[in-house]
């Protein structure tokens, strides 16, 4: 029976750590990006181009950190891959060429993504079956204020101590989730279950049981019409004669959207299981992303009338996040590193395709948008459909 770490409070905020750490190394440099480009004398595809490499080491080494936490334990995986991730780091602080930086955001992608396996593996080990999605509800709002608060951190670092001060900080953060990895003690019997099963389990043979599948598509497909929103917001809001400032503080109500789901149900999840309630948050993304194709399609649309249906989406996305993410995971607790790893890189790779549609056809932005976001909602409900199987 898993057990709740001692030092409850310290080993939550140890796992939002562990949580957000990928995302502030997305999100802190982008304000720098026309200072780099300048400093390392290249041009503005190879400074983007730095972020793709990342993203796409991102989620396909999940795939080869996933079973190395099996096999090994997660602390052992999450201080080898944080050592990566951390050297890596601070030789970016010493570079001066643009191709060394591209291979160093690379290798900071493949160290850090064992953090992003780990994490969600840690909750099904370390906390009973019937508190993980609680505990999943307590850390996944946090996730979403990281993409708002590293620009804003990375823009104050920028400014004061130089682009190179970002690389510097995330190697500290990351050395501080080190040090506290050394006091997590794995249990040993649950080591020796996880290293036999793990030998006769495979990535194939996770993706055969339907109702993992399906908790990992809603996931993945929520996320899709989110980033879909994120890639085509500043082409479309733009073209309406929006502000850059305006367009940044649109950011503002879709995340404490996120965060009123994400904790709202976290305080519902004691008195009703969190399966009866998904048909009704189905219902309201549905109801959501058709309201604002709806708009997008036979109106003239505001921001703050486009805002009000995706900040519905947002607060379901936050509470149902929990729930299928605890649901999948759950499924598989002796081979949980795999399981979360490639539950993520399914999700990133969806997120990956909708952005990547968005991005090609940004000449109608607003259309283009809403509708790779309309076009989740039948394979959403394939995907719950999916969840009622018996495995």
């Amino acid at each position: 029976m898993p057990q709740k770490n001692k030092n409850s409070f310290f080993f939550l905020i140890y796992l939002v750590g562990l949580s957000i750490i990928g995302f502030l190394a997305t999100d802190m440099y982008l304000p720098a990006f026309d200072t780099m480009r300048i400093d390392l004398n290249t041009s503005k595809n190879n400074i983007s181009a730095t972020l793709s490499l990342f993203l796409a080491g991102y989620a396909i080494a999940q795939l080869i950190w996933g079973p190395i936490s099996d096999r090994f334990g997660k602390p052992k995986t999450i201080i080898v891959g944080l050592s990566i991730f951390t050297i890596s780091s601070l030789i970016i602080f010493f570079t001066e060429s643009v191709i060394a930086f591209m291979l160093l955001r690379l290798i900071q992608a493949i160290g850090v993504c064992a953090a992003a396996v780990s994490w969600q593996a840690l909750v099904i080990e370390k906390y009973p079956a019937a508190e993980t999605t609680k505990v999943f509800a307590s850390i996944m709002p946090l996730v979403a204020l990281s993409p708002a608060l590293a620009p804003l951190l990375g823009v104050y670092l920028l400014n004061h101590f130089g682009w190179r001060s970002i690389f510097i900080t995330l190697a500290v953060i990351a050395v501080l989730l080190i040090l506290y990895t050394f006091t997590i003690k794995e249990d040993k019997t649950a080591k020796e279950t996880t290293t036999s099963e793990t030998k006769s389990i495979s990535y194939f043979a996770i993706l055969k049981s339907k109702r993992y599948l399906g908790n990992v598509m809603i996931y993945a497909l929520c996320s899709a019409a989110f980033f879909a929103w994120l890639t085509g917001s500043p082409f479309f809001l733009k073209e309406m004669g929006y502000s850059e400032s305006e367009i940044g503080f649109s950011f503002v109500p879709q995340t404490i959207a996120f965060l009123i789901g994400g904790f709202g149900y976290r305080t519902l999840s004691a008195k009703v299981n969190g399966e009866v309630l998904m048909p009704y948050f189905i219902a309201l993304f549905v109801i959501a992303v058709s309201s604002l194709t709806a708009l997008a399609v036979f109106t003239n649309p505001t921001l703050t009338t486009l805002l009000i249906p995706f900040c519905l989406m947002a607060f379901v996305n936050g509470a149902c996040y929990p729930i299928v993410v605890s649901e999948a995971l759950k499924l598989y607790p002796n081979n949980s590193g795999k399981a979360a790893a490639l539950q993520n890189t399914i999700q990133l790779g969806m997120c990956f395709i909708a952005s990547s549609i968005v991005s090609l056809f940004t000449a109608d932005a607003l259309f283009t948008t809403v509708l790779v976001m309309a076009g989740t909602i039948p394979l959403i409900y394939i995907a719950f459909r999916l969840t009622k199987s018996p495995k």
